[in-house]
């Protein structure tokens, strides 16, 4: 029972201070994974091959693939706060935009333009909350950040049983939640990241700080992307019908919500490579059972897809944990984007071949290829690790949350990277 509040207390003390960019974050997900779900069915609604369905959604990825290496330009002239507020109201715009024309081309450059915006918000959140972060609990706050990232994405697929006769509901209901996203984060007490001092990071330098960090962001992406964006097709052509499709996209993100804390913290306390090849490992072996259980009632659906969830939406942020043990924190900015880029690179890749795959071979490829997928990162990482079994973490100096409300003086404190550390530079100078 001591055990339980000390770490209850503990995730407080870590989790408090960053209250405001999680709701932002959970309102900025609800509001996209619907969205992309929505996309989805009324494509296979309008009998769109699924080839074209695959491109047209895998848009929104290239529009990430962008912001990743030119957001980061705007956090550094205006910052964080001013950089997520344009965005997130931007995107707000673009969803109602929808509404004027069904063409596939309108939809594919409107969907390249939300794939920026979210791109641009979540290089923002990420790198915020990677400067609050250092070795020892970085795997539990981008735990917990992801915990947030799937609850919301996970209660917006249950979006799609709204009715919605006009067709326009869905659009002005998505378009409130990225407005609302603007609130907590605008109104933050919480100081955000100077903006002068960040160090670019190239896709090599990035790659040499962790290779098995880079392709497993790049792995994530693929998994991630095929399941976003295929896996509302996948479950209406097994027969599924539109509500046990909405608890099929459900229950496969809160599954990885409910493996995000465990895990997370697993990752604190032993190599977090190894943590990686588990879950992969897992996924090699469980992944083509789910096929054959997604069709045998709701209790083998649920039980199945949260399988399924659990591992491909837990290697993102253990494998961004990993990288930001190597690297200083004047170079989380560009090394963000260049995650996320490699992220995206894998969703774009994902959808289009697995798509394909799925016309030419069947829908079974859905699950199958989830297993191929992992068998290859398993084989590259014990590969990496024979060659590499050690690593040098680099020692980021712990940082102690500021207050909800503070003061100015307050604020010119947080601005160092704890509060007990200018205490104690002020101290000795004064026993001095």
């Amino acid at each position: 029972m001591n055990l339980l509040k000390s770490s209850l207390a503990s995730l407080k003390t870590v989790v408090s201070p960053l209250t405001a960019l999680f709701a932002g974050t959970a309102f900025v997900c609800c509001g996209y994974a619907s969205l992309s779900s929505i996309f989805a069915m009324k494509l296979n609604q309008s009998q769109t091959p699924t080839s074209i369905a695959g491109i047209i959604l895998a848009m929104y990825y290239l529009g990430s693939v962008l912001a990743s290496v030119s957001a980061s330009r705007f956090i550094n002239k205006v910052g964080h706060i001013r950089v997520f507020s344009a965005f997130a109201s931007l995107l707000s715009a673009l969803v109602l935009a929808h509404a004027f024309s069904p063409n596939h081309l309108y939809w594919a450059i409107l969907r390249l333009a939300e794939g920026y915006c979210i791109g641009t918000i979540m290089m923002c959140l990420e790198s915020w909350l990677n400067t609050r972060a250092n070795n020892t609990n970085r795997g539990l706050i981008m735990a917990v950040y992801m915990i947030t990232t799937y609850l919301g994405a996970s209660l917006g697929q249950l979006f799609l049983n709204i009715p919605d006769s006009s067709g326009y509901i869905l659009y002005i209901v998505i378009s409130i939640l990225f407005s609302i996203a603007l609130l907590p984060v605008s109104m933050t007490a919480l100081s955000v990241p100077k903006i002068q001092t960040y160090k670019s990071m190239s896709y090599k330098k990035t790659y040499q700080a962790s290779p098995v960090g880079f392709i497993c962001c790049i792995t994530s992406g693929i998994l991630i992307g095929t399941f976003y964006t295929l896996g509302t097709i996948y479950a209406t052509e097994m027969g599924l019908s539109i509500y046990e499709v909405s608890l099929f996209m459900f229950f496969g993100v809160f599954g990885g919500l409910l493996a995000q804390f465990p895990l997370g913290k697993l990752s604190d306390l032993m190599d977090r490579r190894y943590v990686l090849i588990g879950i992969c490992a897992v996924l090699v072996f469980l992944a083509p059972f789910i096929h054959f259980m997604i069709d045998k009632g709701t209790t083998a659906l649920i039980i199945s897809t949260m399988i399924l969830g659990s591992c491909i939406f837990t290697l993102y942020p253990i494998s961004v944990s990993h990288v930001n043990d190597l690297i200083k924190d004047d170079e989380r900015i560009y090394a963000s984007g260049m995650l996320i880029l490699a992220q995206n690179l894998g969703l774009i890749i994902g959808p289009i071949i697995v798509s394909a795959a799925m016309q030419a071979i069947g829908s079974s490829m859905f699950a199958f290829s989830f297993s191929l997928i992992s068998a290859g990162f398993v084989f590259f990482t014990y590969k990496h690790i024979r060659n590499k079994p050690d690593i040098n973490y680099v020692s980021n100096t712990p940082t102690t949350p500021v207050p909800v409300a503070p003061t100015q003086a307050f604020n010119e404190l947080s601005q160092d990277d704890t509060l007990a550390d200018k205490a104690k530079e002020l101290f000795q100078k004064k026993i001095s």
